[in-house]
């Protein structure tokens, strides 16, 4: 049976009631323990840190797409196109936290992984959902790529360039090439009080969740956090979550599965960093299996029918991010 590794966990968040009501649940939650922060009125700057993918943005069409065409992820080149064409849609729940994070007096602060290069694309998606508004959007598309566009967004991506800072103690180099560098300069350049974050990955909270470090501090080179290590952390800091990170659910890649590939345990379809691509070129069957043929047989067509489920049409086919995702 060639099933494919991630169809249950995409149809489980595509199409079930659940997910809706999971989601909408934890973001209700991250009412509860934002209003509750906010009451001590101790607060100048509060922020909540947002991640992106899976958290405000919906990307179940381009996993459709990546099961249909059966072909890996790849940051480069089809995600890449997938980012720029500004097509994800909201995870439920998330547009209205975002309004009721401004609303509360809070600044909603969006780090994520994307690379710097697709700015223009997610920004345009971000605005369309309303989440960014037109003058920042402006922003992201005039001074996206500078340096000093650090100070004055909110959107933060993987690979910004690094920014010299005047602080009162002399010029200090703050490297942003990923979200935990980000936090740092979040707080001590811009001067926001980080009270809640909220993630789909474990990893958007705490760094160890991704990475292993040694006795000085430093990362360890090729290794990373087993299963049993995660768990053990998470078993750590059991009074954060709900208080300090809501974990939205994401069945279809992240952490929980690099433990497994990175480690050598096993391979899911999420196969980034390890450089074993096991289902490349593989073409799933797409008609019903005949256990009284000599092999199954084969049928033209997408791999899912009906309104269930958007597909992304796939690279080529969507160069302008004004393109919308279409039914098929």
């Amino acid at each position: 049976m060639m099933a494919h590794n991630n169809l249950h966990g995409l149809l489980y968040q595509a199409t079930s009631a659940e997910y809706i009501a999971l989601c909408v649940q934890m973001y209700q939650l991250a009412r509860h323990a934002l209003v509750d922060r906010l009451r001590s009125g101790t607060f100048r700057q509060p922020a909540v840190i947002f991640d992106l993918d899976e958290t405000v943005l919906d990307n179940s069409a381009f996993a459709a797409w990546q099961i249909q065409a059966g072909t890996n992820f790849d940051e480069n080149t089809s995600w890449k196109e997938w980012c720029d064409s500004g097509q994800s849609g909201a995870v439920p729940g998330a547009v209205e936290f975002v309004r009721f994070v401004k609303e509360s007096g809070a600044t909603p602060i969006f780090i994520t992984t994307r690379l710097n290069v697709t700015r223009i694309g997610t920004a345009r998606n971000l605005m369309k959902l309303g989440v960014l508004n037109e003058k920042e959007f402006a922003l992201e598309e005039t001074e996206g790529t500078k340096p000093e566009h650090a100070n004055n967004t909110r959107l933060f991506m993987k690979g910004m360039p690094s920014l010299t800072v005047d602080l009162p103690t002399g010029p200090a180099n703050f490297d942003l090439g990923n979200k935990f560098l980000q936090r740092v300069f979040c707080g001590q350049v811009r001067g926001f009080e980080i009270i809640l974050s909220v993630g789909d990955n474990l990893s958007d909270y705490a760094e160890y969740y991704g990475r292993v470090f040694d006795s000085s501090g430093s990362p360890a080179s090729g290794q990373f956090p087993t299963v049993a290590s995660r768990k053990a952390s998470v078993l750590q800091d059991l009074n954060l979550f709900g208080r300090d990170f809501i974990l939205l659910p994401n069945a279809t890649y992240g952490g929980w599965l690099s433990a497994f590939e990175m480690n050598q345990l096993g391979a899911s379809d999420e196969l980034a960093y390890t450089g074993n691509p096991v289902r490349q070129g593989l073409a799933e069957p797409q008609a019903p299996f005949d256990f009284g043929a000599p092999k199954p047989a084969q049928a033209k067509g997408p791999k899912f029918s009906g309104n269930t489920l958007r597909i992304w049409p796939g690279p080529g086919s969507a160069k302008t991010s004004n393109n919308e995702g279409t039914e098929k």
